[in-house]
């Protein structure tokens, strides 16, 4: 029998974090899944931790290029079906999680997404719920969160693994082209799949830089035909906007509100429809 889940963790000099994974994983009531952690050469202990733990398949501890590189390794190694990462300071929402959703795990859909609490230790704390429906207008102001998503592995090797040069961007990378460039089939899960440690290198107000540089850089690579369009989309999304389409519905009222655009209207520079 094939194994139906994978789960991956990465950890780097965070002992304390991955003790908490290690803690909720290993609670699980649901168990039958495939462990993989990828350590890059921790000296702070967290090596030992590995070791004792019995409900890990498979590990390495060595020097890696960063945190995609590591995952891109974990991707390689495993087995099951599909692979959802759980790094080192992130946890399942309680222990019920993979008991809850591993019926749904039937290889009908590409990647599952659930629910995520996003948290720090300075008492942040938000609740993201990605929408049912994943657009390309979501995707260019927001994302899914890897920790919340269970992924078919065999999308890596079909479409690409993570780009390991980028330092924050490389998963929104895969999930919008994935989902958006290749018609990936997705499903909401109705459920909160994780708590997410909030303090990470995405985290920090100085790394905003590289985080918007990176997708812009994806967002030119993959659309740079949709990207006008898409800023009018998400022009037509202001308030006032949604007022004036609201007006529309009432004949009436849209024949004053037309009335009155053309009364301002003589009184500004000549406007003209843009023709590309």
């Amino acid at each position: 029998m094939s194994i139906k889940l994978t789960i991956i963790t990465i950890n780097f000099n965070n002992k304390e974090g991955l003790a908490k994974t290690f803690e909720s994983i290993n609670n699980q009531t649901w168990s039958e899944f495939e462990y993989i952690v990828i350590d890059g050469g921790s000296t702070d202990g967290g090596k030992e931790l590995i070791e004792k733990n019995p409900k890990v398949s498979r590990w390495v501890s060595e020097k890696d290029s960063g945190v995609y590189n590591a995952m891109n390794k974990g991707i390689r190694k495993a087995s099951g079906d599909y692979i959802i990462f759980m790094n080192s300071g992130d946890f399942f929402f309680d222990d019920n999680v993979l008991e809850k959703v591993q019926k749904q795990l039937n290889l009908n859909v590409d990647i599952l997404y659930g629910n995520s609490v996003y948290f720090n230790d300075a008492g942040y704390r938000r609740v993201e719920v990605p929408p049912k429906k994943l657009t390309f207008s979501f995707f260019y102001s927001g994302g899914i969160n890897h920790q919340a998503a269970f992924i078919k592995r065999n999308l890596f090797h079909d479409y690409f693994f993570y780009n390991e040069d980028y330092k924050i961007s490389a998963d929104w990378e895969f999930f919008i082209v994935a989902i958006c460039s290749y018609n990936a089939t997705y499903k909401h899960l109705e459920e909160t799949i994780c708590y997410y440690d909030f303090s990470g290198i995405s985290a920090k107000p100085e790394n905003l830089i590289i985080y918007h540089s990176e997708r812009e850089n994806i967002l030119n690579k993959y659309f740079s035909a949709f990207l006008e369009d898409l800023k009018l989309s998400q022009e037509a999304k202001i308030k006032r906007i949604q007022q004036v389409m609201y007006v529309k519905k009432f004949p009436v009222a849209w024949r004053i509100l037309k009335w009155m655009i053309s009364l301002v209207l003589l009184f500004l520079p000549k406007f003209k429809m843009k023709k590309d």
